[in-house]
C-alpha cells in the first residue's frame, strides 16, 4: 500500500522565527522540490491570501478580487503538487477557529495533514509580540499592552492575541481532529544557540536537508529598539483610519517607516518589565505541562520556553522624552535624505549642461546631510 502524501500547515506562533523560515524557503523552492517538498500555494501573497479567506477577512471592496477564490485554488494546486510533501506556512492560521480549522482540513483533500507551530519563550516573545501590533497600526503603550494580555489570559479569553501567546490552547483545537503524532512542537533556541538550529529543527519534521539550502537571506522582519517604538506607537496615535487600514498601513506604516526607517536605527533591546516576570515564568511552566501531557512530537527542547533572566528588567518603563525626540528627528533626517536622493536621481538626466554624475551628486549631497547630522550630534541628537 502507497503512504499518502503529506501537508505540513506551519501555522506560527507569531514572533517565532517564522518569517526568517518562510524567506529561506521561498527563495528555495527548486531545490524544496528536488527533495519533495512542493511550497503550496507558491507565493507569500498567495498564502497570505489564502489566510484571509480562511479566517473571514477577505474585504471585497478593499483586498485584490482573487482572495475569493483563494481556497478553492489551494485545493486545485495542491492536488496537482507533484511532490510527496507539501508545506503551507502562515502565521496567522494559529488563531484559526474551530469552524475555520474545519474549513482549512476540508480543503486539504486526501493529504494527510501535520501541523508544525514553532513556539519561543515569553521573555523574548512578548516585546516582539508588542513590536508586531505595532506594525499593524496599534498605539497601545508598552505597560497596557501587557496588563491587558494578562488580563486575558487570565480570563481565559480565546481572543487572537492571546492566542498568539498561547501554544497549547491553539493546538488543543487541531488536536480535535488530528492525533498527537501528526503535531509537532518546534522550539526556538535560547540566545547562544548555533545560527542554523531553529532552521535544522524545522527541517528535520519536513525531512529537508538543510545544508542544500541558500540560508543568505535579508532580514524581512526588523525588530525595533524600546525608543523606535515609542515612535512608532505615537505616529500611529495620530494616523486617520485610511492609512491604518490593512491595504495601505502594511507599505507605508510597517515595511516604510518601521522597517526600512525606524529598523535602520540603533535602539536598546526591549526587556519585559521584572513586575511581569512571575506570572511569566508560571504561565510558561503551564505551557511547558500542558504540551507535555499532550504528548506531541517535539524538536528541541521544551525547556526552551524558560526565560533567561536577561529577559526582564526593573527599569523598563517608559523612554525619556529626550530620547523620542532624538529618535524622532533621526527618522525624519533620513526620510529627507531618501528623498532628496531620489530627487537627484530623477531629474539628473534632464540636466542640459555640465552635470555632475549621479555618484557625485549623492556623495555631494551625502557630506551636505552628513554636515547636518553632525550638528545635530553635537546637540545631543543623533540616529
Amino acid at each position: 500500500m502507497s503512504r499518502p502524501q503529506l501537508l505540513f500547515l506551519h501555522l506560527g506562533m507569531q514572533k517565532t522565527g517564522t518569517s526568517y523560515l518562510q524567506s529561506i524557503f521561498w527563495r528555495n523552492q527548486a531545490e524544496l522540490a528536488r527533495q519533495g517538498l512542493d511550497l503550496v500555494p507558491d507565493s507569500k501573497r498567495g498564502a497570505f491570501h489564502l489566510m484571509l479567506r480562511v479566517r473571514d477577512r477577505f474585504q471585497p471592496d478593499l483586498d485584490p478580487p482573487a482572495v475569493a477564490g483563494a481556497l478553492e485554488r489551494f485545493t486545485r494546486d495542491l492536488a496537482d503538487a507533484p511532490g510527496p510533501r507539501a508545506l503551507l506556512s502562515q502565521e496567522s492560521l494559529a488563531a484559526c477557529t474551530p469552524t475555520q480549522i474545519k474549513t482549512l482540513l476540508d480543503a486539504c483533500g486526501e493529504r494527510e495533514v501535520h501541523v508544525v507551530l514553532t513556539v519561543r519563550d515569553l521573555g523574548r516573545q512578548l516585546p516582539s509580540a508588542w513590536q508586531q501590533t505595532l506594525q499593524s497600526g496599534a498605539s497601545m503603550e508598552y505597560g497596557a499592552y501587557l496588563t491587558r494580555l494578562q488580563r486575558l489570559i487570565r480570563n481565559d479569553s480565546h481572543e487572537s492575541r492571546r492566542l498568539h501567546l498561547d501554544p497549547p490552547l491553539v493546538l488543543a483545537r487541531w488536536a480535535e481532529h488530528l492525533p498527537p503524532e501528526q503535531i509537532h512542537v518546534v522550539t526556538v533556541p535560547p540566545r547562544g544557540g548555533g545560527p542554523t538550529l531553529l532552521l535544522e529543527r524545522y527541517c528535520h519534521v519536513l525531512g529537508v536537508d538543510p545544508t542544500r539550502l541558500e540560508t543568505e537571506v535579508a532580514s524581512s522582519n526588523t525588530g525595533l529598539g524600546r525608543v523606535q517604538s515609542e515612535v512608532l506607537r505615537r505616529v500611529n496615535a495620530d494616523l486617520g483610519p485610511e492609512v491604518k487600514r490593512r491595504q495601505v498601513y502594511g507599505d507605508v506604516g510597517k515595511r516604510y517607516f518601521a522597517v526600512r526607517v525606524l529598523g535602520r536605527q540603533d535602539g536598546r533591546r526591549i526587556k519585559v518589565p521584572a513586575e511581569f516576570e512571575a506570572w511569566c515564568r508560571e504561565l510558561s511552566e503551564s505551557h511547558i505541562a500542558a504540551l507535555t501531557a499532550a504528548r506531541y512530537s517535539v524538536e528541541g527542547d521544551l525547556g526552551d520556553l524558560r526565560s533567561a533572566s536577561s529577559a526582564f528588567a526593573e527599569d523598563e518603563g517608559d523612554p525619556h522624552e529626550r530620547e523620542v525626540a532624538a529618535a524622532a528627528v533621526g527618522a525624519l533626517v533620513a526620510m529627507l535624505e531618501e528623498r532628496a536622493e531620489d530627487r537627484v536621481a530623477a531629474r539628473q538626466p534632464a540636466v542640459a549642461a555640465g552635470p555632475l554624475p549621479v555618484r557625485a551628486s549623492r556623495r555631494l549631497l551625502g557630506r551636505l546631510l552628513g554636515r547636518s547630522r553632525g550638528r545635530l550630534r553635537a546637540r545631543g541628537i543623533s540616529h
